[in-house]
């Protein structure tokens, strides 16, 4: 089994998770966000996750993880009882939608306001210093215009980043789980689709629903809350 991904993507950190609770052995491929002829020749088509399993090939967050439900049942990450497994679909598209690209924006226009080479030391690790400041750059202006991150949508989106958090936070309303008593994929996704707000501004990290969704991610995510990459780069920011 092959896992074509972006390390720090937080549909490939889904995917990554549900593989290891799942103890499913598995290679990982990493894809250059800017080069990404090698999925295209596994998959038939350039996004991440992608996973090649016997042959086959899956692409989607969701639909891998669907896949791997399927094959290897065990432990069960989909509730038996039909109402509950409904729900949890629901649940799993309602945190897609609501929370996967409003994240990305925030955390990348975090990014964004470092140098080039913070930027470029995230997409092409180990290069030089200028190899790293031109690429940032180059990725910079690649990243504004393909997700639409300006400082005007900035704003709007801290909004809507409180307003979202606020809704899975009442949402769950104190419980460890979002559908019955157990992990599912609902939770999964949910905590992997919000968890890039950590990555914020303060104007999203200080406000209080995003702090208690931050702290169920990280309780539902365990080592898999912060990517080894994108956590060394904000340790290099802090310096």
């Amino acid at each position: 089994m092959r896992l074509f991904q972006i390390p720090f993507s937080h549909n490939c950190v889904k995917v990554r998770h549900v593989l290891d609770l799942k103890g499913i052995p598995y290679e990982t491929i990493n894809i250059n966000p800017l080069w990404r002829l090698d999925v295209m020749r596994a998959s038939g088509q350039v996004l991440v996750p992608a996973l090649v399993d016997d042959g086959r090939a899956i692409a989607g967050s969701t639909q891998i993880l669907l896949h791997l439900e399927e094959r290897h049942p065990q432990p069960a990450l989909l509730p038996a009882d039909p109402r509950e497994r409904a729900e949890c679909l629901l649940l799993m598209d309602w945190a897609d939608a609501t929370f996967m690209a409003l994240t990305r924006r925030v955390a990348y226009h975090q990014v964004l306001e470092g140098p080039p080479k913070d930027l470029g030391g995230l997409f092409f690790p180990g290069r030089s210093r200028r190899t790293r400041t031109v690429a940032g750059a180059v990725a910079a202006a690649g990243l504004r215009l393909r997700f639409g991150i300006t400082d005007r949508r900035y704003r709007r989106d801290i909004a809507a980043a409180q307003r979202a958090a606020a809704i899975a936070v009442e949402r769950l309303g104190g419980a460890d789980h979002l559908v019955g008593d157990r992990l599912s994929l609902a939770d999964i996704t949910l905590a992997t689709m919000s968890s890039p707000l950590q990555y914020a501004g303060e104007d999203v990290t200080r406000h209080g629903a995003v702090q208690r969704l931050l702290a169920w991610d990280a309780r539902v995510l365990g080592e898999s809350f912060s990517p080894p990459r994108v956590t060394e780069l904000a340790a290099a920011r802090a310096l």
